[in-house]
């Protein structure tokens, strides 16, 4: 849920919508944030409640995530989330293989390998420049090691994004990276707050993503 609670809240001027399912027993709740081919591609978290709004802040500790009756606690960035009755067919399928851990087939978003963390956060940030929020960076794993990247179009025409990424033997633990244009430098942090520094939110899948080239 902390991944999520980024996911939606940090470093947005609007938190995204969230979405509250139950399926096969089990509640989750999720949020739409690129395309695939026409379809939304939605990332979700399994929860044990479902309240009227997610609430998400920063601290000196690291983040705080909270399910809460009503968006009233002024220290906390607040996403609605909306109760559905059903997904499309589409994505209870792939609920289904998300459950199971079943290999995506068919078609999957480009992937482009960059040399570093810095030259990474250059793809994610670059919207910063036109008053937009940063990209979001993912990590999950691959292939015994933990692949991190972002999605981009690189023209606005384009159907789909681009997966740009980089590895790293070891998960990275820290929920944000700050990077400096001036010194061109990149380091992980848990702060946001430090003046000089750009930031862009990581968020940790618990599977490889299933529509990522991973060969």
């Amino acid at each position: 849920m902390n991944d999520l609670g980024r996911l939606a809240c940090a470093l947005e001027r609007t938190p995204l919508p969230l979405f509250s399912l139950e399926h096969d027993g089990k509640k989750i709740i999720a949020t739409q944030l690129d395309l695939f081919a026409g379809t939304p591609v939605f990332y979700y978290a399994n929860t044990n409640e479902v309240k009227p709004f997610l609430g998400y802040r920063t601290t000196s500790f690291g983040e705080e995530v909270l399910l809460e009756d009503s968006p009233t606690n002024p220290s906390m960035v607040h996403a609605p989330i909306i109760e559905l009755v059903k997904f499309p067919q589409i994505f209870t399928k792939g609920l289904k293989d998300s459950f199971s851990h079943k290999p995506q087939k068919g078609q999957k978003f480009m992937a482009l390998q960059v040399k570093d963390l810095v030259n990474l956060v250059k793809v994610a940030s670059y919207k910063i420049l036109f008053e937009e929020p940063p990209l979001p960076i993912f990590v999950f794993p691959s292939l015994k090691k933990w692949r991190v990247g972002s999605f981009t179009r690189m023209e606005d025409y384009e159907e789909a994004s681009i997966f740009f990424y980089y590895e790293e033997e070891v998960k990275p633990a820290l929920n944000f990276v700050k990077y400096s244009m001036t010194k061109a430098d990149a380091a992980l942090t848990n702060r946001t707050d430090e003046h000089g520094n750009f930031y862009v939110k990581l968020i940790r899948l618990d599977q490889t993503h299933p529509l990522v080239e991973t060969e």
